[in-house]
């Protein structure tokens, strides 16, 4: 490995210089992983080595359970490999990169942001058991939009399905009206790039997309009860 005179601290960084040394050309077992980095002096805990290999952006995975090979998804020096690396430096939320990661990886970079901005609202019917409202001839319909958040996240004269403090204090409402404005901007997004052809082709701005939307996923998973 060309990377050892600066020890990697991270199994996901010893990864990435092997993937950078196209290790991964040819596919790996989990356990010719192992062999090699025992080799060259780095010994990782097989589930702790195995949760690297799994999201590692820039390597999937062939063949049957339990002989698993790893490959790259494309050469580190193509435009796929840098996307692959790009994303791989943000830890994303499991449930973006799992509508994200493919999209982006192939370049559809509206998709990958219109999939995450979809994923996050679904997370909030589903943390808030698929609230629904009568209409006057007493059909239900399931809750969407801004009337969703504004159900789920209003603190005003209503007890939120989700809150994000104690709501003790004006400063605890102000903050918790906050957060639901900031989970109604994302249907606004949403709406205006599902009905426009617009083009996106900035990965970096993609990637600050999908990382808002991981951090309201993540805010769901540390409030929601």
């Amino acid at each position: 490995m060309s990377g050892e005179n600066k020890i990697p601290a991270s199994s996901t960084e010893v990864l990435k210089i092997l993937w950078q040394e196209k290790f991964f050309a040819s596919g790996k077992t989990l356990a010719e992983i192992t062999s090699y980095l025992d080799g060259k002096g780095f010994h990782f805990q097989a589930g702790g080595l195995s949760m690297a290999l799994k999201r590692a952006a820039f390597l999937t995975r062939s063949g049957k359970r339990g002989a698993l090979k790893y490959v790259q998804v494309a050469p580190p020096t193509s435009a796929a490999g840098r996307r692959s690396a790009l994303y791989d430096n943000y830890d994303l939320h499991p449930a973006i990169q799992k509508v994200s990661l493919s999209q982006f990886q192939d370049g559809y970079f509206k998709e990958a942001i219109q999939n995450a901005l979809v994923e996050v609202i679904d997370q909030v019917k589903l943390k808030a058991k698929y609230p629904v409202i009568k209409t006057s001839n007493g059909k239900k319909i399931e809750l969407d939009g801004d009337d969703l958040m504004n159900h789920v996240f209003g603190s005003e004269n209503q007890k939120p399905k989700i809150k994000f403090n104690a709501l003790k204090t004006s400063l605890d409402k102000t903050e918790q009206r906050g957060f639901m404005y900031l989970f109604k901007g994302i249907v606004g997004i949403r709406d205006r790039k599902a009905h426009l052809n617009f083009v996106q082709n900035d990965p970096v701005k993609t990637l600050e997309f999908l990382s808002f939307a991981s951090l309201l996923s993540r805010l769901l998973d540390e409030n929601a009860k």
